[in-house]
């Protein structure tokens, strides 16, 4: 009986942690969707084993740089499925020229 109760307990535990992953998952896409609309993202593609494409739009250029941030991590929490604890490096790319304006590595933006 204890096995038993061992192992589904373990089981709640993993599916809450599945749960908690999907639910950031949705609402990072949410935001996505809606920087898309903003013109804050213009494109996103990500073709492995390459880095990922993340075209800026007009609106990108706007925003403070907290706010960038927090759309890099955005970002990130979408390429990374919800999960919090892991980063990908990608280049972040002028909408008309593909030149990188900016660069996000282990959790940190960076401007050019």
């Amino acid at each position: 009986m204890r096995v038993i109760v061992t192992v589904f307990t373990s089981f709640l535990l993993i599916a809450g942690v599945l749960l908690a992953d999907d639910s950031r998952f949705e609402d990072c896409k949410s935001k996505l969707i809606k920087a898309q609309e903003l013109e804050v993202l213009y494109d996103l593609d990500w073709k492995l084993p390459k880095e990922p494409k993340v075209v800026v739009g007009p609106t990108f250029f706007n925003l403070p740089f907290d706010a960038k941030e927090n759309f890099a991590l955005t970002v990130n929490c979408f390429l990374m499925a919800g999960d919090d604890g892991k980063f990908i490096d990608f280049n972040l790319l002028h909408w008309q020229t593909n030149k990188r304006v900016g660069r996000f590595a282990r959790g940190k933006l960076k401007m050019d």
